[in-house]
């Protein structure tokens, strides 16, 4: 078990805080330690289905939860809190859509569109984020 770092705890309530209308019973099940590597749903049934997992480890020495957001409304969110309350986004990160300038360009715009989302969704499961 890793005991969550101050700054991780409150990222996490600051976000609970802003986006449920209700908080309280969201941050009072907020869990004071993680045991390392295994992810788990930190939040969940927030409005617009707004959800995040999370997995705690060691990384270089330092702590870092790793989180993936997910909400109806704006798709999914891949990203690393620090210790010290820094944000790292992670990539390849799962996409909602793609853009185009032109027709010809459509087919080569949707494959790297799918290819990339392969790719993070490939990571996201060798994480343990996806069953």
């Amino acid at each position: 078990m890793i005991e969550l770092p101050a700054a991780i705890r409150d990222w996490l309530v600051g976000v609970i805080e802003r986006s449920w209308p209700e908080p309280a019973p969201v941050v009072a099940a907020i869990p004071e330690a993680l045991d390392e590597g295994k992810v788990v749903r930190l939040a969940g049934r927030g409005p617009y289905g707004l959800m995040f997992d999370g997995r705690l480890d060691r990384v270089d020495g330092r702590i870092a939860l790793e989180v993936l957001e997910n909400s109806r409304m704006s798709g999914e969110n891949y990203f690393r809190v620090w210790d010290d309350g820094t944000i790292e986004q992670i990539e390849p990160a799962p996409r909602i859509g793609y853009g185009y300038a032109s027709p010809e360009e459509r087919d080569a715009a949707e494959q790297a569109y799918y290819a990339h989302n392969r790719a993070a969704y490939d990571l996201l499961r060798e994480r343990g984020f996806l069953g």
